[in-house]
Parts: C-alpha cells; structure tokens; sequence
C-alpha cells in the first residue's frame, strides 16, 4: 500500500513540529537537521502524514514552484477516537468549523488552522472497522 504524506512549506520546521507534538503527533528522528535545507517528518499513528520544511528549500529543490505557503486543499487524519482527539487538541488550535457530520453521513470532522495557515480535518468515521476494510 502506498502512504501519501504532503511535503508542506513552513517558516520553521522547527516550530512547527513542536505545534503537532503539542497535538499528539510524532516526529521521527531523521538525524541531525540540515540547516540548509531542514525537513522534518510529521507521524499520525507511527505512519508518515506530513513533511515539513522551510519555502525556501522546497524552491530549491523545485524552482518551478509558487514561492508562497499554502495548500488549495484540505488535509485529514482518520482517527478511531474522535472525540478523545478533538478534545485534546481543540484548546491548542484555532477552530475553523466545529464538530459537523461529514457529506455522506459516514463520521463527524472537525477542521483547524495550524501555525502556517494550512487548514487541517479530523474525520472520525462511525464505524472505524468497515472504514479501514474499505480503504485497505
């Protein structure tokens, strides 16, 4: 199976790792930081879910790409706790919508902003069992 983890252009690394540590995420130890080019790699659940580095090194790498932080999109984490996990982390976020059932009446999410302005959901699905067959 193949994991997605967004590469995300952040003012710094650092920081920003210490906002999702605070949230109950994991960092994996990738040695010593680069200062030129620091990446760090953001876990949900000991799976990769985010990389994370500076706008600056992610032009180098790829000089085509839009000089801005940002993201036209949304990114969720699938959790099998949801409520556990809204709760931990609401009074660390700023709040973009509040608990509200997904489209298809599958879970609830629950969507806030991180440090850099990227906006992220929690979807809790109501049946964590059926969901991880349908997606496996």
């Amino acid at each position: 199976m193949m994991n997605v983890a967004p590469c995300l252009a952040v003012k710094d690394p650092l920081a920003t790792a210490a906002f999702y540590q605070k949230l109950g995420f994991g960092v994996l130890d990738t040695g010593p930081l680069n200062p030129e080019h620091p990446l760090l790699i953001i876990t949900h659940d000991g799976t990769p879910a985010l990389m994370i580095q500076t706008d600056t090194s992610l032009r180098e790498l790829l000089p085509t790409m839009q000089p801005t932080n940002g993201c036209s999109g949304i990114h969720y984490f699938t959790v099998a706790d949801f409520d556990a996990t809204v709760e931990r982390i609401r009074p660390h976020v700023e709040v973009v919508k509040d608990t509200v059932t997904n489209y298809d009446r599958t879970g609830r999410e629950f969507f806030f902003r991180d440090p850099d302005g990227y906006i992220l959901g929690i979807f809790g699905p109501d049946d964590i069992n059926q969901f991880r067959t349908q997606s496996a």
